[in-house]
């Protein structure tokens, strides 16, 4: 039984991650498995035209993955883009704003809140099994977390 569980939640979590690479395959985002080991993730924009560049290997887990994929589609989801030559602070306020939308995207607030029951115990929340619910690492549910109580969201 215990092993039925077990295989059913790794086909939820690895079904997000496919949903995922569905949704940037069915976008004008040109995708690309490459690997190349020295960016493990990278997006460009040529033109009107987003392209990701995307190697799997260079990530331990599917969360790592889910989070690296969902944050390169953010950037071509908004324009948010840098080139090398990109002032810093031009880079954070990019980089903050594919961050927001990879929130919104990936761990949506009735999404996240609706797991927060299962994992609050009575010393407080277990970040680390709401990450491993919501198949993320524990540092973006964390941000996650963190944007929405910014946000005035209550759960």
């Amino acid at each position: 039984m215990l092993r039925t569980l077990v295989s059913c939640r790794r086909t939820q979590i690895n079904d997000k991650y496919e949903r995922l690479l569905e949704a940037v395959e069915n976008s004008r985002i040109i995708f690309t498995e490459t690997d190349s080991a020295g960016i493990p993730a990278n997006t460009i924009r040529i033109g009107k035209d987003y392209g990701i560049f995307f190697n799997e290997s260079a990530y331990e887990t599917t969360a790592e993955r889910r989070v690296a994929l969902a944050h390169e589609k953010a950037h071509c989801d908004t324009g948010a883009m840098c080139s090398v030559h990109t002032p810093l602070q031009t880079y954070e306020i990019c980089e903050a704003k594919a961050w927001k939308r990879t929130i919104l995207d990936a761990l949506p607030f009735d999404e996240m809140s609706g797991e927060f029951e299962k994992c609050v115990y009575a010393d407080g929340l277990d970040i680390y099994e709401i990450a491993d619910r919501l198949d993320v690492t524990p540092e973006f549910a964390k941000m996650a977390i963190e944007h929405y109580h910014e946000r005035g969201e209550r759960w």
